[in-house]
């Protein structure tokens, strides 16, 4: 099976909570000790990719919801052939529409957007401190600038949004209303990172994202956001020593500066959500009928 007939597979693929759950644990708790198991295992057999633990562990992290979603996959085919019913509902990871504003418009809205929204949501990201273990995290990126970008920066975004944005979230529009499924699968998606530090803004991006997508149903446009996003990050934490990890826009900017960046990164935000709003598509619904 070649990879457009896995993709094409998952279409059929649309998880309930219960299922979206399921997900989660298996990313979360199984795939972290997959991944820890496998890494080591990789290791030492192969010493030479020991400097590369970051891109090593991250796929792992995956296989156990690929394979949750397969055998799903397969029970839904086995049931058609026993029955003849193979009217299965399709909804495609992506189907871009961008409505008046277009692709090229989107995509130059969405560069700055990821900034202007980092900062107008600061405020509400910003009161926990970073612990211990992440900013020796971060350290290990600086150590290993190659292997943590392509995690970070490619990894991350493609994985994470197949599965948090392109499979759950798809899956939760088509059984509820598209502020709980967008909520939900926002929340889940502050859990996976299994960070409290990274869960505030996890979850204010993840709903960002999760707007974006119900909206446009381009799953480039939220691999897209990101990337932006992290690869900004990862630059600022390999090449910037002198700037804390766990620094702020309020703490790096001079106080009149910072108000003046705030005001008008809210200002864009807002415009950019009323533009999108109102010149994308109405979402047509693929509410269905729940499944086991």
């Amino acid at each position: 099976m070649n990879i457009h007939q896995i993709f094409k597979n998952l279409h059929y693929f649309l998880p309930d909570l219960r299922q979206s759950w399921i997900l989660l644990g298996l990313t979360a708790i199984v795939g972290t000790v997959v991944s820890v198991l496998a890494t080591t295992a990789v290791t030492i057999v192969f010493p030479a990719v020991s400097g590369w633990p970051e891109l090593l562990i991250y796929p792992f992290l995956f296989i156990p919801p690929a394979v949750y979603i397969y055998s799903k996959l397969a029970n839904q085919k086995d049931i058609a052939d026993v029955t003849g019913n193979i009217d299965r509902q399709r909804t495609p990871l992506n189907k871009p529409s961008f409505g008046k504003l277009g692709g090229v418009m989107s995509f130059t809205l969405l560069f700055p957007l990821v900034f202007a929204f980092n900062i107008a949501t600061e405020p509400l990201s910003s009161w926990m401190g970073l612990p211990d273990f992440m900013k020796q995290l971060f350290e290990q990126m600086k150590e290993y600038p190659v292997s943590a970008f392509i995690s970070v920066a490619i990894f991350a975004p493609l994985l994470e949004e197949i599965l948090c944005r392109g499979i759950i979230l798809r899956g939760l529009l088509a059984h509820y209303s598209p502020t709980k499924a967008i909520l939900w699968s926002a929340a889940m998606f502050a859990i996976m990172h299994m960070n409290p530090w990274q869960a505030v803004p996890a979850f204010l991006m993840g709903i960002m994202m999760g707007w974006i997508y119900y909206r446009t149903r381009s799953i480039w446009a939220v691999i897209f956001i990101h990337f932006i996003n992290n690869s900004f990050s990862f630059v600022i934490t390999a090449f910037f020593p002198g700037i804390a990890a766990d620094a702020t826009f309020s703490s790096i900017l001079p106080g009149n500066l910072y108000y003046l960046i705030f005001v008008a990164s809210v200002i864009y935000t807002a415009g950019v959500i009323y533009l999108m709003n109102r010149h994308y598509d109405k979402p047509l619904s693929n509410k269905i009928q729940a499944y086991s």
